[in-house]
């Protein structure tokens, strides 16, 4: 899976492993695992680096009943994992726990080239606890908090790279080939057995 880079991306490459290593130290002190069911803070994160509201959109429906919701998160790690609009039929986002350890979040991604494409950078932005709810009979619950109305942001981080992010806040990103991601896809134990023999970007 290997590839050619010209001096160009050589450079970018240098400029975003700097912009990592300094995110890694700006963070390894305050970045601790969240408390899901009694955040302090939520995260939500986006390509546009602008946003000064956040609106329910028809797009972020996950039940007719529910209706149109902005989805906010504890986990800024998770939040992380959204910043490049990537969809669902060439990444799997997850984790493996057990009862004592949740585990990191993992994110593999059919293909390296088209990912990168898409790499533009954005922004997390934390928002106000108080406006968002956490149905506990839903999966994901805990993780996944939604308000039904708009949400201004308190504050927000830039990244110049979304993979930089997810790298700096402990997600572990794996490029694969597309008979790899279908055998993850399809594997009866979620792609466990494939992913752990996986070696992470660094």
């Amino acid at each position: 899976m290997g590839e050619k880079m010209g001096d160009r991306e050589d450079s970018d490459q240098s400029e975003l492993v700097d912009e990592l290593k300094a995110i890694k130290d700006s963070q390894a002190e305050t970045y601790t695992p969240p408390e899901t069911l009694n955040p302090s803070a939520l995260y939500h994160s986006s390509a546009h680096r602008d946003i000064e509201s956040l609106e329910p959109r028809a797009e972020s429906i996950r039940d007719p009943q529910e209706g149109p919701v902005v989805f906010a998160t504890p986990d800024k790690a998770y939040a992380a994992m959204f910043i490049v609009p990537a969809g669902d039929s060439w990444t799997a986002r997850g984790r493996f726990s057990t009862e004592d350890d949740h585990g990191p979040w993992h994110m593999v991604i059919n293909g390296r080239e088209r990912f990168s494409e898409a790499d533009k950078g954005g922004a997390i932005y934390s928002l106000p606890v108080d406006q968002f709810k956490s149905d506990l009979h839903r999966n994901m619950a805990g993780t996944e908090w939604a308000s039904a109305t708009p949400v201004k942001p308190t504050t927000k981080e830039e990244y110049n790279s979304g993979l930089v992010a997810m790298k700096a806040l402990g997600v572990k990103v794996y490029f694969v080939d597309d008979p790899t991601f279908r055998s993850i896809r399809e594997s009866p134990d979620h792609g466990h057995d494939i992913i752990s023999q996986l070696v992470a970007e660094m």
